[in-house]
């Protein structure tokens, strides 16, 4: 991405020129900084009429629509325009007063489901016009690709020279890989242009003013859109928030304390209060000791079983329990099929310690078909929020998305030194992720010449920013860093929970909250909290998937709802 300085853009861009203190610039500018701001939308663009068609069943009432917009919006004459799929749910009767705009995270979590999610919160539904997009990169809009890019099949703990070369090696080559298959998108999908094409889509709408819902990475772009686009921002709320203050990598950096936080605190102290039943150790920490003698028995001798008469494979290693554990985390409903598959795993483990693999197959032949599907399912499910880095969060565009995103955005240390300082320092206290901070391609990465404004909340409408204290992804010390940073934000936090992605059925006192802001835009007047409701005990039944065409969770698991739903509305404008 080129951005021009103000001496050559006038009439082009409201582009501003900051001198950058002590860079001893002379008067041609030559070290100058240009931070980039929202740029006049072409005629052409503006005139364009969306053709909105049905996606999904009927009872959705679900339309899609491709818009077109441009692949730079620097540079809007170029003739390299891209698509922009969009989602739209109306008002079961009467017309629309207000629109709410939706995101579910990632960065690069497609998004139309969006639109049927915030459709079915019965308050909303009344006179909102609900709008879902998947954002340029990924899902049904333009998208790029890194397929093929080596990923990380080796031990981040194992510290040896040769093992952290191979590491810096697959880091360094993510980027070729991805910019060579993207057509050419790669630089452009940031968050500077993701935004105007939020704006364009609330032209074409016709509407001056958007409400909004962002989840997780969606709570950076949130912050960014009233950044860039303050005369348009109506009711904001950012829920699990990243510190859309600072820089990504503050972000990244926080993420192995919480996920090691949720492990230890809520996971195995859940898991060793009912002993008795999941049997993975009576105390937390015998809890702990059963996941790292698995994990240490998985990396000497992996497993890799077939599954539903021979047609799926499946290979477990230390990586893979790593994954299973991390990605169980984001909500407390999950967790009691993470102590079954810890114990399934252990046995399939001990199984083939003993007996070799024909025994540990033997252990999977022994299975219920539907058990056996449902762990073909949870090997293969993405992670719905914000992921550890070097984690895939869903198919190879959502995690392409994420990787551009997150590399073009803001600056990063370059080279391998950091990174392995970093994993040396958050590794020991924090091993389930800690070790896996050298896993990085933005350490390696060549960004575009892009600098975003800061997010201050100056003269905004009051921001909502909603957080569960113990989040494994969104660490709560985010939330409240971005919120001290910005002006007039309010937080809710939800005490004794530790969900990613509160709003939407986690918490009755928060949704009643959340509820009454968007409604009627009333904030509280101060910081205020909302009591945790628990963990279910073991003997609940885990969540179940809904049969819908497509796949995607039922109860009360707002991130996975949305996933669910955007299965459901995705492929229609092909």
């Amino acid at each position: 991405m080129k951005y021009l300085t103000l001496a050559v853009s006038l009439g082009l861009s409201a582009a501003v020129v900051l001198v950058v203190p002590g860079s001893g610039a002379t008067a041609s500018m030559q070290t100058a900084t240009v931070v980039d701001r929202a740029h006049p939308v072409a005629n052409k663009y503006l005139k364009q009429r969306p053709v909105w068609t049905q996606c999904g069943d009927k009872e959705l009432r679900t339309y899609c629509a491709k818009i077109t917009a441009p692949r730079d919006w620097t540079n809007q004459y170029s003739g390299n325009d891209i698509q922009i799929a969009v989602s739209k749910v109306a008002p079961a009767k009467g017309k629309p007063s207000r629109v709410i705009f939706g995101n579910p995270g990632g960065p690069g979590g497609a998004g139309l489901g969006m639109a049927p999610y915030l459709a079915s919160q019965a308050p909303l539904a009344k006179d909102h016009l609900a709008v879902g997009f998947d954002p340029r990169g990924t899902g049904d809009s333009t998208d790029v690709t890194c397929e093929g890019a080596p990923g990380y099949s080796m031990d981040a703990r194992d510290r040896d020279p040769w093992n952290l070369d191979l590491i810096a090696e697959a880091s360094a080559m993510t980027q070729p890989y991805c910019d060579r298959q993207s057509r050419g998108l790669l630089p452009y999908v940031t968050t500077a242009q993701t935004v105007q094409d939020m704006d364009l889509i609330r032209q074409l709408l016709g509407f001056d003013t958007i409400d909004y819902l962002g989840y997780s990475g969606g709570t950076w772009l949130g912050a960014y859109y009233q950044t860039y686009f303050p005369e348009h921002v109506g009711r904001f709320v950012l829920d699990s928030n990243t510190d859309f203050t600072q820089p990504w990598i503050n972000t990244f950096v926080a993420q192995p304390p919480a996920f090691e936080r949720r492990f230890r605190a809520d996971f195995a102290t859940w898991a060793a209060k009912y002993d008795g039943e999941l049997h993975l150790g009576t105390s937390p920490g015998a809890v702990i000791r059963t996941y790292e003698r698995l994990r240490a028995a998985l990396k000497k001798q992996p497993a890799v079983e077939e599954f539903l008469d021979g047609s799926v494979k499946v290979g477990y290693d230390q990586n893979t329990l790593d994954s299973i554990i991390s990605g169980d985390l984001y909500t407390k409903l999950d967790f009691y099929s993470l102590a079954i598959d810890l114990a399934f795993l252990r046995d399939l483990s001990a199984a083939q310690t003993k007996g070799g693999p024909r025994a540990a197959q033997r252990q999977v032949d022994a299975l219920s078909p539907a058990r056996q599907h449902e762990l073909v399912q949870r090997a293969n499910r993405g992670v719905v929020g914000l992921p550890p880095l070097g984690r895939m969060i869903g198919d190879d565009a959502e995690s392409a998305t994420f990787t551009a995103i997150t590399c073009n955005d803001t600056p990063w240390p370059q080279g391998r030194e950091y990174g392995r300082q970093l994993a040396g320092r958050l590794g020991p206290k924090n091993p389930l992720l800690g070790w896996t901070m050298t896993e990085n391609p933005c350490f390696y990465w060549d960004r575009p010449n892009l600098t975003m404004p800061t997010p201050t909340g100056k003269g905004l409408p009051t921001t909502l920013m909603v957080q569960s204290v113990h989040d494994p992804a969104t660490n709560y010390s985010l939330a409240v860093a971005a919120h001290n940073r910005y002006a007039g934000s309010r937080l809710l936090t939800v005490t004794r929970e530790g969900d990613h992605g509160v709003y939407g059925g986690v918490n009755k006192c928060a949704d009643k909250i959340v509820n009454a802001f968007l409604t009627t835009g009333k904030a509280p007047a101060k910081d205020v909290s909302c009591a945790g409701e628990g963990i279910p005990a073991p003997s609940a039944p885990a969540p179940e998937l809904e049969e819908s065409g497509e796949q995607g969770y039922a109860g009360s698991a707002p991130l996975r709802r949305i996933a669910g739903l955007t299965k459901a509305v995705s492929g229609y404008l092909h």
